[in-house]
């Protein structure tokens, strides 16, 4: 008798069931690095590509390098270490001939994809060495298909780019018995190359440090306190090798970003508050209620049984549970950490609770009801374009090839969003006039700033392209540039249907449309 397709698909899974997962996860990934274009948000595209990008073209984005067009004293509160391997990337592509931006990043995100899928294995062995085999299915069916899963990673996120080399430490960690109560089985060298890769992993987001410090303060608890001081001490040097740049860039200083971090987090922390009930998005959002509740209950359950994951993610929670920035984000390195415990320690729930083993029928239903929904915010995530209109405006610029610099010209009292220029592949330094600058002072003095700067890493030729963005009273504010400059119209971009969405939830989610001209430079663009 012939199988049919399912079937075989159910033949196939349950003899292959993580690579099952794995092949899945990599699907909807695979979705995400075509259709999922552009950055959520200013981190994960101007604190990661923008820097990284410019340094390979031979530019100083925003003077973050010491000692090139700039006289530098501080260096910028954030890690490089990710940062280099995106330099890495660029420099390669450079290498083998692929400079179209649009390209760069097609690649970029599938590199992501493929990295992302780490945090799959690592979770699934986890779960497997802790509790069971249908554990380490749930785990990692989840961090498959959480709806946010497939967008975010491939994502510039640097809390998500930790995960793998986090996971990984905690795997080599267990696996090496450090935390059973009989410390004579210790693998030591899988315990120090743990140790290792968790001090690589706060090399990526400085925040995990809270964890590295729960597990010590759980080797501690167990009395281990050989293991505790190998494992602080190697943590300790594998974070030191993620911060050799400031040795390099600083003069033999090292942990200068470190300082900056600490010394701008101390002075503007306040600057951007908010409500603990932000957090709710963890269980809330980042994954959907029935089930972000049943994995909560199961967290809580497993604190003595678990306790080397429960401490270590509840110390990192906390921490920014009250520390006064809060940002949703800013959970996500703990996210599978969360699972990992949530679902063993739901299971356990189920079995030794009356009440669950009883209503099984109810746990199917809300289990589908999770699915249903969590699915379709997938999907819908999988095609979700973010800030579409900032990228398709450097792109149009790019594909025009005769942009050396442009004007970009807003309404806003308040200042605009900054240009994405990586995708325009052009470093210039460009114009900006807005509601609270007078133009004619600058466009006066246009041709001397072009002669002043030729040359330098900040270079400001003379612009070939007018962007006005929004579409505020914007009769006057051309009819306002026409004074100094001859203006060709060429196109209007348009806002992606993601961003209107968001806008028309919240106007604080600003809607961008940009209107691009061409600037003639004829005896009648400047003033006299």
């Amino acid at each position: 008798m012939q199988l049919n397709f399912l079937d075989k698909v159910r033949q196939y899974y349950a003899a292959h069931p993580l690579r099952t997962i794995v092949l899945v996860a990599l699907a909807f990934r695979l979705l995400a690095v075509f259709f999922a274009k552009g950055y959520m948000m200013h981190d994960d595209h101007f604190l990661t590509v923008e820097p990284s990008a410019s340094w390979a073209a031979g530019k100083n984005f925003n003077d973050w390098l010491p000692g090139i067009g700039n006289q530098r004293e501080h260096p910028e509160p954030i890690s490089f270490f990710y940062l280099g391997f995106l330099y890495v990337f660029f420099r390669v592509m450079h290498w083998i001939g692929i400079e179209n931006p649009d390209t760069q990043m097609y690649l970029m995100r599938a590199v992501h994809a493929l990295y992302s899928l780490l945090t799959i294995y690592f979770a699934w062995k986890i779960s497997l060495r802790i509790d069971s085999l249908k554990t380490a299915k749930s785990v990692a069916w989840l961090l498959a298909i959480i709806a946010i899963m497939p967008n975010f990673a491939v994502r510039n996120l640097v809390e998500f780019v930790c995960q793998p080399p986090l996971l990984a430490a905690f795997w080599l960690l267990i696996s090496s018995h450090v935390f059973d109560r009989d410390t004579t089985a210790v693998n030591w060298k899988k315990l120090l190359l743990g140790s290792l890769i968790m001090g690589l992993a706060v090399g990526f987001r400085y925040q995990l440090v809270l964890v590295s410090f729960g597990v010590g303060l759980v080797l501690l608890w167990y009395r281990h306190i050989k293991q505790a001081i190998a494992f602080g001490l190697v943590a300790f040097l594998g974070f030191f090798l993620t911060q050799i740049d400031d040795i390099i860039l600083w003069g033999g200083q090292p942990f200068q970003h470190l300082f900056g971090y600490f010394e701008y987090n101390k002075t503007h922390a306040l600057n951007y508050p908010g409500s603990p009930w932000a957090y709710l998005s963890f269980i809330g959002i980042f994954i959907l209620p029935p089930v972000s509740l049943m994995l909560l209950s199961g967290f809580v359950r497993s604190w003595r049984k678990l306790l080397f994951i429960v401490l270590p993610a509840s110390v990192f929670i906390l921490f920014h549970l009250f520390y006064p920035n809060k940002q949703e984000r800013f959970l996500l390195p703990v996210l599978p950490l969360f699972v990992i415990a949530g679902v063993a320690g739901w299971y356990r729930i189920q079995q030794e609770s009356v009440f669950w083993m009883n209503r099984a029928r109810l746990v199917k239903t809300m289990v589908g009801i999770f699915l249903f929904v969590n699915l379709s915010a997938m999907m819908v995530l999988c095609f979700t374009y973010s800030k579409s209109s900032r990228v398709e405006a450097m792109l149009y610029l790019y594909n025009r090839g005769d942009c050396d610099n442009f004007i970009r010209e807003y309404s806003h009292a308040d200042g605009a969003a900054m240009p994405p220029q990586f995708y325009a592949a052009n470093w210039s330094s460009y114009y900006e006039f807005g509601a609270r600058v007078d133009p004619e002072g600058i466009v006066r003095h246009m041709d001397k700033i072009e002669e002043e700067n030729r040359g330098s890493v900040h270079e400001r030729p003379l612009p070939d392209y007018l962007l006005f963005y929004d579409d505020t009273r914007l009769e006057d504010r051309l009819n306002g540039m026409k004074k100094y400059f001859q203006l060709e119209y060429c196109t209007t971009i348009e806002p992606g249907w993601f961003d209107r969405l968001l806008h028309n939830l919240n106007d604080k989610n600003t809607l961008e449309r940009v209107h691009i001209y061409k600037i003639h430079h004829t005896p009648k663009t400047f003033l006299p």
